[in-house]
């Protein structure tokens, strides 16, 4: 945006506010007409009722609505013209169809405040509507067809015995916790040109630009006693670079940083994070400024006092550009250098969005101090982006708001940094493998990915790390990676160097450990991925955690097979299972070696459920949803295979296992089914789920008690 004053007028209304006939919103000549239909809007009122069950008390983000202030109380719509006739719609059954405790929230929706700059049916239509009159001739088909969608949507939800929430309930968090942000574009903006942009991106404004918006609206909006005018401008310059070179997730960071002011902030060979805070950060910033403005300034010396530049001088010719040696060729301005010319090869497990929770829930506990999110107070759930950082951070009632800001910033670029040198990414460059670990430094010819650790190391964490994220592949649930974070943003403050990727390793093999014992081993009803990798961490950095040896607990087998049964079992209970295989070096070093975590979905019955030979399983004698029966592959192989004998999975994947390894418990179904002369029952389900209790017992430090007499 180009003035400021416009990001300081980005606030959040409620629907109540929105919808209020004391405002006009005025849809332009050049917006289509309605166009949504049932898919849309099932999914906005789907997604307020979801929003709801997950925290009736909380705010709801609902999107953006782009306009431009043509008068006190009157906005054009630039962007977001479909979501807001939906709600007048949404507003006008609630209103005919007389919910109880909707009226006080109605009271100031005396007509609906959409008007049309060049479909005046429309409007008329709209009018009809709210005043329970259809009896016209001119009306507008989409607007009608639109609210019969919706009408017909919310008696299938809300009318029947049991609805998910009450109207009642409903009413009251639309009106009261749902918001959207009205963002005013500056007066200067060429509107068709603007739309056009918008219309072609084919999305509304993401909510991180929301925020950067708010964050840079509150360094303009701070106090000239707190920072003055110079160093405001220079402060939102520098907010703006570290968010936009955090915000390509699939770019290690130093790359939005040019090279002088990269060398600052990250050592001289660019894999090191070196300024200690945001002042210090800001004084890097402030020194590669000036020193840009007397290169700069020299360089314009020189270009005036060359006599290359003179307008009687004569040009080269072809012959003296090839065969003179004093001519000097310049470079060519467009072509990028080593250094900067990095295609995106590299693909972040987590999108933008996302790692701003990821940050946020680091930056609260570093500023608080103590455990605010053992009770979940910040979720990793984008849709909720907006109302934690409102929370959290831009909120007008944060205590110390420019300093928090400040730490936010610096902690943002320096969690970034983090990730990009420590946390997996896919690697598409052929031969590089599907998940990699590799971190850039500077070389005599530009950067190179490095692995900077010894190969075994390297492949360790990247087995562990690929079992956590397959596991977990909705970026919601990926606290395990918020654990990771908060670890590697620890101990770099407390040590101010390089991260040991030796002390990495053994903290995610603890952190597995928790996750399985808590989780699926003796779980409790706190025992939700939020609450035990937080706690997991608070215990690491209250120095309860470091010892080698854990304390060992005792388990009854009974109770373990209950809990690993194909009712209860969870996918990363076999991906933790598949990387103690890969450790233990059990298996041929080839099959270890085209090994990969892949989005695995569904858990296969070595010995089918539903033959496709109805009497091939007359004369078998197993249990087939015990664990020794049970393993988790692709999905997509699981179609193919899944009702086939064991002979003939056998024969199938022995040639998918030339390529590619997908299960390693499998693999060791397969070693037991051979070497028992191709059968497959009781005793050898039992003599392959022994194996590998007797691989959790060592690496869960637990007793299970009654395996031994197996």
């Amino acid at each position: 945006m180009k003035n400021n004053s416009t990001a300081s007028e980005i606030k959040p209304l409620d629907i109540s506010n929105l919808l209020a006939s004391d405002t006009t919103y005025l849809i332009p000549m050049y917006q289509r007409n309605y166009a949504w239909g049932i898919d849309e809007i099932q999914t906005l009122i789907k997604d307020i009722i979801d929003a709801y069950k997950r925290k009736p008390e909380s705010n709801y983000y609902l999107g953006t609505l782009v306009v431009f202030k043509k008068d006190k109380a009157v906005f054009e719509v630039i962007d977001g013209q479909q979501r807001l006739t939906t709600l007048t719609l949404l507003a006008i059954y609630l209103y005919k169809n007389e919910i109880s405790n909707c009226a006080e929230y109605l009271k100031n929706f005396k007509e609906p405040n959409l008007h049309f700059e060049s479909r005046p049916h429309s409007a008329t239509t709209l009018s009809l509507l709210f005043n329970k009159n259809m009896t016209a001739i001119y009306q507008n088909d989409s607007i009608v067809h639109g609210y019969e969608i919706l009408e017909k949507v919310m008696q299938r939800l809300f009318d029947k015995e049991e609805p998910e929430i009450s109207i009642a309930s409903f009413c009251s968090f639309l009106f009261k916790n749902v918001q959207i942000a009205r963002v005013p574009v500056p007066q200067e903006t060429d509107l068709n040109h603007y739309f056009e942009v918008m219309n072609n991106r084919g999305e509304q404004l993401e909510k991180h630009e929301i925020i950067k918006a708010r964050l840079l609206s509150i360094i303009e909006n701070t106090k000239e006693h707190e920072i003055n005018l110079a160093d405001k401008k220079v402060v939102k310059s520098l907010i703006h670079k570290v968010w936009e070179s955090c915000s390509n997730m699939n770019k290690y960071v130093q790359y939005g940083f040019k090279t002088n002011l990269r060398t600052k902030i990250f050592s001289d060979e660019w894999n090191d994070f070196k300024v200690g805070s945001f002042d210090d950060l800001l004084m890097s910033y402030k020194q590669d400024i000036e020193e840009q403005h007397e290169i700069n300034k020299t360089r314009q010396d020189r270009i005036n006092s060359r006599d290359i530049y003179d307008k009687n001088e004569e040009k080269s010719t072809l012959h003296d550009i090839l065969f003179n040696k004093k001519v000097i060729i310049p470079s060519n301005p467009n072509k990028k250098t080593s250094e900067d010319d990095n295609e995106e090869i590299y693909y972040s497990i987590i999108n933008f969005p996302n790692f701003l929770l990821q940050v946020l829930r680091i930056h609260v506990n570093i500023n608080n101090n103590q455990d605010v999110l053992a009770n979940k107070g910040i979720p990793l759930d984008d849709k909720q982006l907006l109302t934690k950082f409102d929370e959290y951070l831009i909120n007008e009632e944060v205590d110390n708001q420019l300093a928090k800001v400040k730490n936010f910033i610096y902690t943002l670029l320096k969690t970034k940094f983090l990730f990009d040198q420590n946390i997996i990414k896919r690697n598409t460059e052929e031969g590089k493998g599907h998940w990699t670990l590799e971190s850039l430094k500077k070389t005599k010819t530009g950067a190179s990915y490095t692995q900077g650790m010894s190969d075994n190391l390297n492949a360790e964490l990247v087995i562990l790390q690929s079992a956590f994220h397959v596991s977990a592949p909705a970026m919601n649930y990926k606290y395990w990676l918020n654990a990771s974070l908060q670890y590697l943003n620890h101990t770099f403050d407390s040590k101010q160097s390089s991260i040991r990727s030796d002390e990495l390793l053994k903290y995610l093999k603890r952190l597995a450990r928790e996750f399985m014992i808590k989780r699926y081993i003796t779980p409790t009803e706190e025992s939700d991925l939020s609450t035990v990798i937080q706690s997991y961490f608070n215990d690491f950095v209250n120095c309860k955690e470091k010892t080698d040896s854990p304390s060992a607990i005792t388990i009854e087998l009974k109770q373990l097979l209950t809990m690993l049964s194909y009712q209860k079992i969870r996918s990363f209970v076999f991906n933790y299972l598949d990387y103690l295989i890969w450790s233990n070096c059990t298996i041929p070093s080839e099959i270890r070696n085209n090994f990969r975590f892949t989005a695995q979905g569904s858990i296969e019955h070595f010995l089918p459920q539903n033959p496709i030979h109805k009497d091939s399983r007359n004369e078998v004698n197993i249990n087939l949803h015990q664990f020794g029966n049970l393993c988790l592959i692709n999905s997509n192989l699981n179609s193919r295979v899944s009702n086939h004998m064991p002979l003939a999975k056998k024969e199938y994947y022995d040639e998918a296992f030339k390529k590619s390894v997908d299960s390693l418990k499998l693999y060791k179904m397969i070693e037991i089914f051979k070497s028992s002369d191709n059968k497959w029952g009781e005793k050898q389900a039992l003599k392959h789920e022994t194996q590998m209790l007797k691989l959790f017992e060592k690496a869960l430090n637990i007793n299970i008690q009654g395996l031994e007499q197996r």
